[in-house]
């Protein structure tokens, strides 16, 4: 006897949610056990039609165990479908339900047994559930309770082509088992690369690589109460390109995605691996640096400035506003405003340069060039680096 256990790797889709794998796998274990109480009933409706059996008292002892035990573990599903170890219950299950069917039949009459056929179900469970290493073990631990039967156990009557029949269907039904497992496991994969490439394409713009606006809209919130949780810092920086519209009027737009794929390769060779990228419009980018003050965010946006600009094949400036996370007002509105704003200032000034809006103090001018723009409040705005090219 068998249970129908779920897939040792959990539906692709929700590998990434606990709660969707946990109803997963206690749809399919409530399933297994279901089959399992079945499969009990019928034993004990086959003792009940052959009262004058051998050991028929030990026997009915054995079904009504295994009904029992398929009762409690049926009602404790919610249970075993959150245990961390429940692909190796599981599998551990299937293999001691071959060698309990094997017992089982040692006091039926060995071959004679009609409950030896319940040994094909391990086989059939596993070719649906396991990994084909495992759906390969279980296999073969049927055919040695089955030669444990042919060997051990007297068989009157039982011819050797009889048996040997009977070891070819499970011999025959463990590689089947392996084979199935092996197509699953392979049709399962490319169902996740389908899933994992939907979900680039959903998320990533398919000319710069770079977050697109939804996405980095939702990773700049998360960083934000990351940030505030762990009391770190953190810096944006909105860059646009400089009179992109004359590109494409000169160039066609053809040229103009070129550029616009060149500087988004740039811009992601230039940061970390955990800083954010994203495209926020036609030719507006935005860098979203996790653990990164004020003033390093500078020095990563000249660098940007002047790298970047000079990666397409058509020449470009850029220009670029950097902001930090200010805790009184702790919003991705504000963040982005005090970015934007010190961005039109670059763009007043000239543009082709950094601007910094820092709430907490003036950003070191590494790059003095043009005239400051007046401080709004508290917070500091300085021009870095404008046309310095």
């Amino acid at each position: 006897m068998a249970i129908a256990a779920a897939s040792e790797e959990g539906p692709p889709e929700a590998s990434a949610d606990p709660d969707i794998q946990r109803d997963f796998w206690l749809s399919h274990i409530r399933i297994g056990f279901g089959i399992f109480v079945g499969e009990s009933a019928f034993v004990m409706a086959y003792l009940g039609l052959t009262p004058h059996g051998e050991h028929r008292t030990l026997l009915w002892c054995v079904a009504a165990f295994w009904f029992v035990s398929g009762v409690v573990n049926l009602l404790a599903a919610p249970r075993l479908a959150s245990m961390r170890l429940r692909v190796q219950f599981s599998a551990t299950w299937n293999i001691l339900s071959s060698f309990a069917v094997a017992g089982f039949v040692t006091f039926d009459g060995g071959l004679h047994s009609p409950v030896i056929l319940l040994l094909f179900l391990p086989a059939a469970s596993a070719a649906l559930t396991f990994k084909p290493w495992l759906a390969g073990t279980i296999g073969a631990c049927t055919i040695i309770a089955t030669a444990y039967v042919w060997t051990v156990v007297p068989n009157p009557g039982v011819s050797a082509e009889t048996a040997l029949m009977l070891f070819a269907c499970l011999t025959g039904s463990a590689v089947l088992a392996v084979t199935a497992s092996v197509s699953r496991a392979n049709r399962e994969r490319q169902e996740q690369l389908l899933v994992d490439k939907i979900a680039e394409l959903a998320t990533t713009d398919g000319l710069t690589g770079c977050m697109v606006r939804r996405v980095f809209y939702e990773r700049l919130d998360e960083e934000i109460a990351r940030s505030l949780r762990h009391v770190d810092d953190l810096s944006l920086m909105l860059i646009d390109v400089d009179t992109f519209k004359s590109v494409n009027d000169t160039y066609g737009h053809v040229v103009g995605d070129h550029v616009l794929a060149a500087i988004g390769r740039s811009i992601r060779a230039q940061t970390r691996t955990f800083d954010v990228i994203g495209r926020l419009g036609g030719d507006e980018f935005a860098v979203l640096m996790p653990t990164t003050e004020p003033s390093a965010a500078v020095v990563l946006a000249e660098r940007i400035r002047v790298v970047a600009a000079g990666a397409p094949e058509v020449p470009v400036t850029l220009s670029i506003g950097v902001s930090a996370l200010d805790p009184t007002e702790a919003t991705s509105e504000r963040m982005i405003d005090d970015a934007d704003f010190a961005l039109y200032q670059v763009k007043g000034s000239g543009r082709d340069g950094v601007a910094a809006r820092d709430f907490k103090t003036a950003v070191p001018d590494r790059y003095p060039r043009s005239k400051r723009p007046v401080p709004r409040s508290s917070a500091s705005t300085v021009p870095v680096g404008a046309g310095d090219n």
